[in-house]
């Protein structure tokens, strides 16, 4: 090989490698932000706090409650007390409506616990786990907290500071962004959500806990060509997988509650009992071992006379009945519901559960059923063949907070095959179709009590 032949061959490797070098240190594409200019979690723009009447401006619609919340245009602002900082929250998400053939209304899409905490000019959300502990007052449980950090879910820059060093802060992006644990993306299966056509419809707060909802369109793509519907297709929803290829718009509710100040005593379970239950790996148990503790979860029910053998409850279980549930069997639902009391009064408790009807926006203009103060009987439009009877607890005692029980429409039809199948041939009225109104509402009224057993 000639000199000339070497010395082209070394400039077009050295032109290669320089090639590489440059290549290797471009600069990786950013993600494209959220419209707004902020990315979901993210702090956004960067600004010192302002004046309080710079942001709170006579424009803002303000309400009282556990926090003031501030609206102004499409805007809405937390106004945090400094003795609200670093206590606990239990954050839950539902989905209140829907677009057929996507879910149905009144379905759990998350609960955890939260605490708000300052940090100079910051305010981080973080989510806590109580599935490892160890008593405080232990050398390990240090070591114990070191591996379970609190999460930062969404991080706020503080836009100003109020009366009483309270903390003002920009909430929107938390609740028309697509944040991971807020969000029904998961649940749907659907592609992405469209932030152009998402919104905050209201935020309402109240003494203990603070009420938003939000309007979230999601979308998903169509599957390849060849590749079929899958089970987001026709007939499809959460229940089925996902919603179909397209856009659906669904308004979740967000309810923020304040945990008990002295939370109730947990009580061990034992699996001879039947009760649902909640577990957490102790440390700084003395059984030389990490040992697993199950607690029950139950209602706190507390006599109002102590001394009493039979006595009302300082705060009785109520089920308000959803007004979507037909007329002619409400009557059946609350005796369902109040079936229990006679089990209660065993117990010593007078008038310890008792069912009402939801009241009417001009009745209550604040209740919402998906506000997590109140259990609430939601009668489904779906055709599923079932009920079901989840509730949602205090992850650090077991304490029963709120129960949602869900009938779907059609749990008549099982109800009706059941007893037809089973004593169709002792009772006449099982063998007429349609079957009678009072039977019916019987076999109702025990699947309500079924349900209420379970909560």
């Amino acid at each position: 090989m000639n000199g000339t032949v070497v010395r082209v061959l070394l400039m077009c490797l050295c032109m290669m490698a320089s090639a590489f070098v440059v290549a290797a240190q471009d600069t990786p594409p950013e993600i494209p932000p959220t419209p707004g200019g902020q990315r979901p979690g993210g702090l956004g723009p960067s600004t010192d706090p302002q004046p309080y009447e710079k942001v709170i401006t006579k424009e803002a619609k303000s309400k009282d409650g556990v926090f003031k919340v501030h609206q102004i245009k499409d805007k809405y602002f937390y106004e945090i007390p400094k003795a609200e900082i670093d206590k606990e929250f239990l954050l839950v998400s539902q989905i209140a409506k829907t677009t057929l053939g996507v879910g149905y209304g009144g379905q759990a899409l998350s609960r955890r616990v939260v605490r708000w905490e300052k940090n100079e000019n910051r305010i981080y959300l973080r989510s806590i786990n109580y599935s490892i502990t160890a008593n405080p007052s232990l050398p390990i449980a240090e070591a114990v907290q070191n591996s379970n950090t609190d999460s930062i879910i969404m991080a706020f820059p503080v836009a100003a500071y109020g009366p009483n060093e309270s903390i003002v802060i920009d909430v929107t992006r938390m609740f028309n962004t697509d944040v991971f644990e807020l969000s029904a993306r998961q649940r749907l299966n659907a592609t992405t959500l469209d932030a152009t056509r998402s919104y905050v419809e209201r935020i309402s707060t109240f003494p203990t806990n603070i009420e938003a909802r939000a309007s979230m369109t999601y979308t998903r793509a169509a599957p390849p060509a060849g590749a079929g519907a899958g089970p987001g297709g026709p007939g499809g929803g959460a229940a089925a997988g996902g919603m179909p290829p397209g856009s659906a718009t669904v308004v979740l509710h967000h309810s923020m509650v304040k945990l008990p100040a002295n939370p109730m005593m947990p009580r061990l379970f034992d699996e001879r009992v039947g009760y649902f239950s909640i577990a957490n790996m102790d440390f700084g148990r003395p059984e030389h071992r990490a040992q697993e503790r199950r607690f029950i979860t139950k209602w706190r029910l507390e006599k109002k006379d102590p001394n009493a053998e039979m006595s009302e409850p300082v705060k009785p279980i109520i089920y308000y009945v959803d007004r979507a549930t037909p007329a002619w069997l409400v009557p059946f639902t609350i005796k369902g519901v109040e079936k229990w009391q006679k089990a209660f009064e065993a117990a010593g408790f007078k008038n310890a559960i008792i069912a009402k009807m939801q009241p009417s926006k001009k009745e209550d203009p604040d209740f919402d059923p998906e506000d997590a103060r109140y259990s609430v009987i939601r009668w489904l439009p779906s055709t599923i063949e079932n009920a079901s009877g989840p509730h949602i607890n205090d992850p650090r005692t077991g304490e029963i907070l709120e129960s949602d029980i869900q009938m779907y429409h059609n749990i008549m039809n099982l109800q009706r095959s059941w007893y037809f199948t089973q004593v169709g041939h002792l009772d006449g009225r099982a063998q007429k179709f349609p079957m009678p109104n009072n039977l019916m509402g019987q076999l109702v009224e025990y699947v309500v009590a079924h349900e209420v057993g379970h909560t």
